[in-house]
């Protein structure tokens, strides 16, 4: 699952939307949620399948909420992540909003393999719609993602507006570990026309599960390597709860000994930068993303707790790829990565 991080866009917890989204953004948790243009897209007005729709058509989405429509939606507008899950399942939605690009212009890593000149943009910040554009595009479908209660990017005065132009089917992520999140977009990529067993989908998901097994095998040979998943930003260095983040989830279920915050709130512990040797591990998996927040190297000038950390001293920081889509094409990386960071690492450098 997508992490709630001090960067950016990610999960939250069990709160009321409006109160949490208030909080997270005062403290500085809810930032860089979008970036870049919504120039015109050139192929915007092709349907996110040729399969031809057939009959009436239902989606029971997480929340258990039963949308029927009297033909298979073919026109389709999805927030970034469930887009770029869709769009690696064949399903091309016609238009997007989420993040697209980082600020120096590149494609943003939510968006996965998502071609931009292939969709129309209608809103990149977070609860931002331009629905004379959402109008425009004539969804018969609009999907997101929920963590806990809230639905991602669309807050509910504006959930409200975009319900009256089509439904809303919304994924739940939060908790969800990765293979169980790709194997429900790939339900409701079947369920809008797209061959989950393709051969191309077939050979995506064999490259994800032998990535994974390379997880497992490097985590069994060194069961006692400590691993702690965190992202750092000027105040506060917060630890991820690996209950709440589906990638750090999957992690765990992978046989890698994760530290394990004890008062999470929200998906991570927030500790002040005095208290940043409070939790020590081998091996550090930083979030690496640069909006609203602080690399490696700047930490080590910056806190001599961090610069402290087992870890960090032994030189064992890898990047925490937190905004990749969960996709079988996708995350095999993130996975393969992972395999060379645990084989690589010495153990027990905690003292």
């Amino acid at each position: 699952m997508p992490t709630f991080s001090s960067r950016s866009s990610a999960p939250i917890g069990r709160r009321n939307f409006l109160a949490l989204g208030g909080a997270l953004a005062a403290s500085g948790l809810l930032v860089a949620c979008g970036s870049g243009d919504d120039k015109k897209k050139t192929d915007s007005a092709k349907p996110s399948t040729s399969a031809a729709p057939a009959g009436p058509w239902s989606f029971t989405d997480d929340r258990g909420k039963k949308i029927e429509l009297p033909k298979r939606p073919e026109r389709i507008v999805a927030q970034a992540h469930p887009a770029a899950a869709l769009w690696d399942f064949g399903i091309k939605p016609v238009g997007l909003f989420g993040p697209q690009k980082t600020a120096d212009g590149k494609p943003s890593p939510q968006i996965g393999n998502i071609d931009l000149t292939k969709t129309e943009s209608v809103g990149t910040a977070f609860g931002e719609i331009q629905l004379e554009k959402l109008i425009a595009l004539k969804p018969d479908l609009i999907v997101t993602i929920a963590y806990g209660p809230m639905v991602w990017y669309l807050p509910e005065e504006v959930y409200a507006k975009v319900e009256k132009i089509a439904p809303i089917a919304v994924i739940q992520l939060m908790g969800v570990a990765v293979p169980d999140a790709v194997k429900r977009f790939g339900e409701l990529a079947a369920a809008l026309g797209a061959d989950p067993n393709s051969p191309e989908i077939a050979k995506a998901k064999a490259d994800f599960e032998a990535a994974a097994e390379s997880v497992k095998k490097a985590a069994a040979a060194k069961p006692d390597l400590s691993v702690a998943v965190v992202s750092g930003t000027k105040d506060t260095l917060f630890v991820a709860d690996p209950t709440f983040h589906g990638d750090v989830k999957y992690f765990e279920q992978l046989g890698v000994k994760l530290v394990k915050p004890q008062t999470p709130e929200a998906g991570f512990e927030s500790l002040s930068w005095e208290q940043g040797g409070k939790y020590k591990a081998d091996l550090l998996l930083e979030d690496a993303r640069p909006e609203g927040g602080l690399d490696n190297e700047q930490m080590k000038a910056a806190y001599p707790t961090w610069k402290a950390s087992p870890a960090v001293v032994a030189g064992q920081v890898e990047p925490w790829q937190t905004e990749t889509p969960f996709t079988y094409q996708r995350f095999t990386k993130v996975l393969t990565d992972l395999a060379a960071a645990i084989g690589k690492a010495d153990v027990n450098v905690v003292k």
